[in-house]
């Protein structure tokens, strides 16, 4: 019986290192090889850059975000942090192909410092029945894998996006994670929510970050933002 264990656990093992494999480097592909460029000149690709000016000054940076599509029905989106102080960048990478009522396979590429770091593989799905100009996604990436293939057994995350207007022209908007396989248990990752409005060709918004502190709810760190768009309005 002990053996048998033994060699269902190696089988499950070189199958989880197998599509380790193939997901590092179907990312590595994609995150190499995307035509925003060509997206661009054909119209298919509009974003933002921001400034965030955080209560902590050390913690303000510029982000910039891209949203484009891809063939094959493909949607993207890749923003990227550059912070002060020499502690470098983060970026992330999210693909979505709807295949049925809004709801399809998503990965998701982080870039801590480097090109590719991790990617995670799950689902995502479009919020029906939304209110008229509101907009809502949930996903599930219950697997991870690093750069090396191996599994990330104590990362597996829940996210959540939402965008809806208000009256006096405001708009609010937000997104989080939980990780829900933390060793610990259910553990918040990171959120932020954004409310404001544009002002001539900026948007202006009161902007605070939902930060880790260790347990499944997160703490604030209070924050502004400037936001000016190109390519269209995300």
């Amino acid at each position: 019986m002990i053996l048998e264990n033994y060699k269902h656990q190696r089988e499950q093992d070189k199958m989880t290192s197998r599509l380790g494999k193939i997901l590092r480097f179907g990312a590595i592909g994609l995150a190499s090889l995307l035509p925003i460029k060509k997206a661009e000149a054909q119209g298919n690709v509009h974003g933002n850059i921001e400034y965030i000016q955080s209560e902590i000054s050390e913690n303000s940076y510029p982000r910039l975000n891209a949203f484009y599509s891809l063939p094959q029905r493909i949607e993207g989106y890749t923003f990227m942090e550059l912070y002060q102080g020499g502690k470098g960048y983060f970026g992330r990478t999210t693909l979505d192909r709807a295949i049925t009522r809004g709801v399809g396979p998503r990965a998701i590429v982080n870039h801590i410092g480097e090109s590719f770091t991790e990617t995670g593989l799950g689902v995502g799905a479009v919020v029906p029945h939304m209110p008229r100009n509101s907009f809502a996604t949930v996903g599930a990436l219950p697997l991870f894998v690093d750069k090396q293939g191996r599994r990330l057994r104590h990362q597996g995350l829940v996210q959540y996006f939402f965008s809806t207007p208000l009256p006096l022209k405001l708009n609010l908007s937000g997104f989080g994670e939980w990780n829900i396989l933390a060793e610990n248990g259910p553990e918040w990752g990171y959120g932020e929510f954004n409310l404001g409005r544009k002002i001539g060709p900026f948007m202006v918004t009161y902007n605070p970050a939902l930060l880790n502190d260790g347990d499944a709810m997160p703490k604030v760190e209070h924050r502004v933002a400037v936001t000016l768009n190109f390519g269209g309005t995300n």
